[in-house]
């Protein structure tokens, strides 16, 4: 499994906010409409750089794919067949990979990223949503038959079903409304799993390589619907975070998550996993945490300028690299001591990729920029 996790903050609330309200579906040939070719594509807001082999794939705006063999080669655009908004992208191998993005679109290739197809648009994940949630309603409409209940056991499953009645209610208006969901992150754990998470307490799976997709929305405890933003697979566990402190761990890819005690609860936007094994949970205002038991207890790590932090990577001498907003870049090297610096454009940086000679690639706001070799 290759990872490179980042959730793009500011970008991505500024495109949620300009959703209207009353949007109609003739509102949505961008679904299904290719993305352009851009002559400045490297310049325009990409959200995630991850690999796949030594090969750079980056996505963001305006269905936008971009990838390079290497840093020393020009960028080429992919041939996408939408042009919503990408927000991630996670390759199985060399060729496989999907990434996903607003109204409900989640794409797949199978040469490395050269080329793009739609295996699930917003319309589509709709009926899901409906078919889902009514089996829902059946189900705990059933369950609430039972004469041998005790009162804590009837309270719960009311809840249940009131939360139910509700996302079924909100399934069938999206029909008028249109797919307005976006999906945050996409995690391949092989070339049959591959989870998503999204707004709104969206989780999807697929185990047949995206053939068929199943909603994991009840599958964690979620009821105020926070968005989840962010997904990490390691060796035992897999982890999701969001909103509100919402932290989830996985031991069965996805199929059942507990929650853990969280040590913020603020919002989280990115997760990363080390070469050390260890859990790093990050987000708004420079909260960083640190799991050395897989998330069962934190330690924070506290930057100078607590700006948000959307991404992280191992360094290559050790340690790991944080990015943020206003080109915020940190170092915490393998001692465990931080060293600080920012990128001369100031932008948000979103995520980020080390080239072979050290040198940093990295993604945001104002496109791909680079930085010299920073953990020395």
């Amino acid at each position: 499994m290759i990872k490179a996790t980042a959730y793009a903050g500011t970008l991505l609330a500024l495109s949620l906010a300009s959703i209207p309200a009353t949007a109609q579906v003739q509102d949505y040939e961008v679904i299904t409409a290719p993305a352009m070719i851009a002559p400045e594509a490297t310049s325009a807001v990409l959200t995630e750089i991850t690999l796949a082999g030594d090969r750079q794939i980056a996505v963001g705006d305006y269905g936008l794919v971009i990838s390079r063999d290497s840093a020393d080669v020009e960028w080429q655009q992919a041939l996408v067949d939408t042009s919503v908004f990408l927000t991630a992208v996670d390759f199985a191998d060399d060729l496989k990979g999907w990434a996903v993005g607003h109204h409900g679109v989640i794409m797949h290739t199978s040469d490395g990223g050269r080329t793009w197809q739609r295996q699930l648009d917003g319309f589509q994940y709709i009926e899901l949503q409906q078919l889902y949630f009514a089996a829902q309603v059946e189900r705990l409409t059933e369950a609430l038959d039972n004469d041998e209940l005790s009162e804590d056991e009837r309270y719960e499953l009311e809840l249940e079903l009131e939360t139910a009645e509700f996302q079924l209610e909100n399934a069938e208006f999206a029909v008028q409304e249109g797919p307005t969901k976006p999906f945050l992150d996409v995690l391949v754990l092989s070339e049959q799993v591959i989870l998503v998470s999204g707004a709104y307490g969206s989780l999807l799976r697929s185990i047949d390589g995206g053939v068929t997709w199943n909603l994991l929305d009840a599958a964690v405890e979620n009821p105020d619907n926070f968005h989840l933003n962010a997904l990490e697979g390691g060796e035992e566990f897999t982890f999701l975070a969001g909103e509100a402190g919402q932290l989830f761990r996985s031991n069965d890819q996805g199929t059942s998550w507990e929650t853990l005690e969280s040590p913020y609860y603020g919002s989280y936007f990115g997760l990363h996993i080390d070469a050390k094994d260890r859990l790093w949970v990050f987000g708004l205002r420079g909260n960083i945490f640190v799991s050395d038991d897989q998330g069962n207890s934190f330690r924070q790590i506290k930057l100078e300028d607590p700006v948000n932090i959307n991404a992280a990577a191992d360094a290559p001498n050790g340690g790991v690299y944080l990015v943020g907003n206003a080109g915020a870049l940190a170092w915490v090297n393998a001692a465990g001591e931080i060293i600080e610096t920012r990128h001369g454009s100031g932008a948000a940086l979103t995520d980020l990729v080390i080239n072979n000679d050290q040198s940093l690639t990295l993604v945001g706001q104002l496109g791909v920029l680079t930085l010299p070799a920073f953990a020395q």
